[in-house]
């Protein structure tokens, strides 16, 4: 049986799965204990705030559409900026950022390597707390191993949040997502 998972500040956690339900989880778990938080996304911020009914946090968009509380993707000194500010600003803040697949298209692998290892550092200066959500069918081999190496993984098939486990099965050629309360 696995322990109930609780994010500890001071770490940046490297979230390995297709679709980032766990790790939007997680984060809204942290922020409706009280944490203040930041959502950094690809997807548009009103349908995740309503696909993961959100507790208030903040929410920024990862788009070439310029805007309110949008960033390029190709920025990512601003984009560090953000975050920064944000986790300076805000004690044992949490960061979920959600779409590292698609800085990765935007942008130079070893860019966004550097980028996340600037973040890291950030988050344990700040003892905020960092979720990075991440298919990792997007990279090789040699590029995940470097971001496992400094990262905190956590292994989303054996995950437990709120009472329940996360099971991962393969019916009929397709990952199955269930609840230990679904079976």
């Amino acid at each position: 049986m696995t322990e109930e998972f609780e994010l500890l500040k001071g770490k940046y956690y490297l979230v390995e799965e297709r679709t980032p339900d766990i790790s939007y989880e997680l984060f809204t778990g942290a922020v409706s204990n009280g944490r203040p938080g930041l959502v950094i996304t690809r997807d548009y911020p009103p349908e995740v705030q309503k696909r993961y009914a959100l507790p208030d946090c903040t929410m920024s968009w990862l788009t070439h559409l310029v805007g309110e509380n949008h960033i390029n993707p190709t920025a990512l000194g601003l984009l560090l900026s953000r975050i920064t500010n944000f986790v300076e600003r805000n004690k044992s803040a949490i960061v979920l950022l959600d779409g590292v697949e698609y800085l990765i298209s935007q942008n130079s692998y070893d860019r966004i390597l550097h980028f996340i290892h600037q973040i890291r550092d950030m988050t344990i200066i700040s003892e905020g707390t960092m979720i990075m959500p991440m298919d990792s069918r997007v990279v090789n081999e040699k590029e995940l191993a470097f971001l496992e190496r400094n990262l905190e993984i956590l292994d989303s098939s054996s995950v437990r949040i709120k009472g329940r486990r996360f099971l991962f099965e393969l019916e009929d050629g397709l990952l199955k997502m269930l609840s230990e309360n679904e079976r």
